[in-house]
């Protein structure tokens, strides 16, 4: 039982393939659906803070690990496709009862986008937080290498720390080493770990657009109200990819979140919370906080 509408609830989902993805839930069950997609190499804690803020708000929030993060399980078949995560997408949405405003992170907003233009139906906003359909391929396969390189552990958590600070663009903000040390695993070589399958990385998948330009096609069937949440020191989000995408939606929304960075391994999410609330007014309007 519950004793707030921001204290979490566990969920695991099952995929369409059938792997198990761990998720949580907080907010009334009656509140309209938001929910969140992190970024590649992070986990669903990287949206708990936010999660909570919305569901004081009057939502109901959704975290979940993508497959080959956090608790959900990694696929030995390696099936990391576009397609594999919108199903899992769907998947979710289904089994809590949508329909659903999708928020997402880097690679978790390139998978909302997707489910966003091929199931209108269940989603009824898409917030994406510094990621477009556009994708500068230089600064991509930076971010990418970078991520595979983590692969091979760190020494100490200040280690990690700086390795996020290099991808990021910005530094670790005092106290949070303790939060990034959670989100480590201590292997029997004695280095740290992300929890994450970074066999994931897959150029073929990746590159390009995505599957070969996957994420521009789609981008036009977008008819729901979009918004960018640009970080302010991102260095993979630039004004004139996001002009691109208004160039194929012209009534998109657009914000820069001052003093973030592009969310990495280990980051949470938080500075998004209130642009996110403000781009969903009416679904705010429509279900205040309960009364506790």
């Amino acid at each position: 039982m519950l004793s707030s509408i921001s204290d979490f609830e566990r969920i695991t989902v099952t995929a369409p393939d059938g792997l198990s993805l761990a998720g949580e839930l907080c907010g009334r069950a009656d509140a309209p659906l938001v929910l969140l997609l992190h970024g590649g190499g992070q986990s669903r804690s990287a949206w708990r803070g936010a999660a909570r803020r919305l569901a004081e708000a009057g939502y109901r929030a959704c975290i979940i690990d993508i497959r080959g993060h956090g608790d959900s399980d990694w696929s030995d078949q390696l099936r990391y496709s576009f397609d594999d995560y919108v199903g899992d997408v769907i998947a979710t949405i289904s089994a809590i009862g949508g329909p659903a405003a999708l928020v997402g992170a880097s690679l978790g907003g390139h998978i909302a986008m997707l489910c966003a233009a091929r199931y209108p139906e269940h989603i009824t906003h898409l917030a994406l937080a510094d990621v477009t359909p556009w994708i500068d391929e230089t600064e991509g396969d930076a971010m990418r290498a970078a991520l595979r390189k983590s692969a091979e552990g760190f020494a100490t958590v200040e280690e990690a720390a700086d390795a996020i600070a290099e991808m990021r663009g910005t530094p670790m903000r005092g106290g949070s080493l303790d939060k990034l040390r959670r989100r480590l695993d201590l292997r029997e070589d004695g280095r740290l770990y992300w929890q994450w399958d970074v066999r994931l990385m897959n150029d073929q998948l990746l590159r390009g657009g995505g599957e070969g330009g996957l994420f521009r096609r789609e981008a036009e069937r977008l008819g729901m109200p979009v918004l960018v949440m640009r970080a302010e020191h991102s260095t993979l989000t630039t004004q004139e990819e996001i002009d691109a995408f208004r160039a194929v939606k012209p009534d998109l929304q657009q914000v820069v979140i001052a003093g973030a960075g592009h969310m990495v391994s280990g980051d949470v999410n938080d500075a998004y919370a209130e642009a996110i609330l403000n781009f969903l007014p009416a679904a705010k309007a429509c279900c205040p906080p309960e009364t506790l």
